[in-house]
This record gives C-alpha cells, structure tokens and sequence, in this order.
C-alpha cells in the first residue's frame, strides 16, 4: 500500500470529524446565545467566572478518562468559551 493509499481515508475520517465539530461548535454557540438571553432578562452578568471553573474541571476530568491531555483540553474549551462569551456579548447589545 502506497503512502497515499494509507493515509488518504485517515484524512477523509479528519475532515469529516472537522465537519462534526464545527456543527457542534455552532450548536454550542446557539445555547450560550440562548442563555445569554435568559441572563438577561434576570439582569444576571454575561461572564460567569464560577461556572466557567466548573466546565474546565469537567473538561479535565473527561479528558483524563479518555486518555487526552488534560491541559491540552483545557485550552481548546477556553477558546471555545471565549467564542460562545462573545456571541452571547454581541447578541445583548
């Protein structure tokens, strides 16, 4: 088997898994939007520094058990957390 051969559906698998996390990034974004709106509407504070902590020891916690870098985890939901902070920020105003 050449090296095309082998590595062409490994790349096919990556980009369909890019696909899957894109959409569910979107899905993520929709219900940070959502909650942002119910924060609002009880004049409740976008940022929640409290929450925030307990998705990342969740993360960390998950990322232990299926044998992924904790920290690695940790960053990746950070950005992510960023981007759904930021929609809910621009939804309010």
């Amino acid at each position: 088997m050449t090296y095309e051969e082998e590595i062409g559906p490994l790349r096919d698998e990556i980009n369909r898994l890019n696909v899957e996390i894109v959409e569910r990034l979107a899905d993520r974004v929709r219900v940070a939007m959502e909650i942002g709106a119910v924060k609002h509407r009880h004049g409740r504070p976008i940022v929640d520094k409290s929450r925030e902590s307990r998705v990342y020891r969740q993360v960390r916690a998950l990322a232990e058990e299926t044998g992924i870098d904790p920290g690695g985890a940790e960053k990746v939901f950070k950005e992510i957390i960023a981007l759904c902070t930021q929609a809910e920020l621009e939804d309010e105003a």
